[in-house]
């Protein structure tokens, strides 16, 4: 099962990349300013606050499985005075809102959740005919250098007794999947296409932190406290050792454009 615990604080740190991806998302959705807007998997809300400011006359549900992030939101929220945003923690593929909206907008979130069905059809059910989804996420070939090292890592004896015969949820699609997921959940003019974004780290202890916290935390939530961060570090000097320094994460990175039906 995946692990919805968070660390909203450490994910703002290290999030740069993500966010700077939402930029590019909120532009291409052209809003006017008086949608209703759904943000599947708002995170810690610094995205869902960029998104606000394109909506002066409009509204916000903000949803995401993890408390810990919507706890960081609705602090947010209340400093700034922000009213136009709701809160809903709930997961993305079991969750009803009051009204349908007219757009749905996801960065970096979709390849946590494995059952398509679930999440393009409960998506689906929250948008209005006709309404839009822009989202971008972990796609095909995702990280492939790095999981490639992890592989030798989590081999290791200290590690493999506690992680086992663990293996990692998160779902990377290809194109043709993601689409066929989609039109079956009943969207339309669905587009999905594959874009490579390399992230390189200068600094090793950056680069362990965000291994821990985003791309392997579910490996990391299975170790005693003491080999977390051990675990992170190996990872990104196994993954020098291979392939040069600085240690890169190598996103690829899967566009969706739908319609819904």
């Amino acid at each position: 099962m995946t692990n919805t615990h968070w660390d909203a604080e450490v994910y703002d740190r290290i999030g740069t990349p993500m966010r700077r991806w939402a930029q590019q998302l909120i532009d291409d959705l052209a809003l006017a300013g008086d949608e209703v807007v759904l943000d599947a998997g708002c995170g810690s809300g610094g995205v869902t606050l960029d998104l606000q400011a394109r909506l002066p006359r409009g509204k916000i549900y903000a949803v995401d499985a993890s408390s810990e992030m919507i706890a960081s939101l609705r602090r947010q929220l209340g400093e700034r005075g922000v009213t136009n945003v709701i809160p809903v923690e709930a997961s993305l593929t079991d969750f009803a809102l009051p009204e349908a909206v007219d757009c749905v907008f996801s960065n970096a979130v979709f390849h946590w959740i494995p059952d398509d069905a679930a999440l393009f059809g409960c998506l689906r059910r929250a948008t209005k005919a006709g309404g839009r989804l822009r989202a971008q996420c972990g796609g095909y070939g995702n990280n492939r250098n790095v999981l490639g090292a992890v592989a030798a890592v989590r081999a290791r004896e200290r590690f493999a007794r506690h992680l086992g015969d663990f293996r990692d949820s998160k779902t990377y699609r290809r194109p043709e999947d993601a689409r066929a997921a989609l039109e079956h959940a009943g969207w339309r003019n669905v587009r999905a296409s594959l874009f490579s974004a390399p992230i390189p780290f200068e600094d090793d202890a950056a680069a362990a932190l965000y291994v821990a916290t985003i791309l392997l935390r579910d490996h990391v939530a299975r170790l005693p406290e003491e080999l977390r961060e051990p675990y992170a570090q190996a990872v990104v000097a196994e993954t020098k050792r291979r392939h040069g320094s600085p240690y890169v994460a190598d996103y690829v990175r899967l566009n969706l454009r739908a319609v819904a039906g």
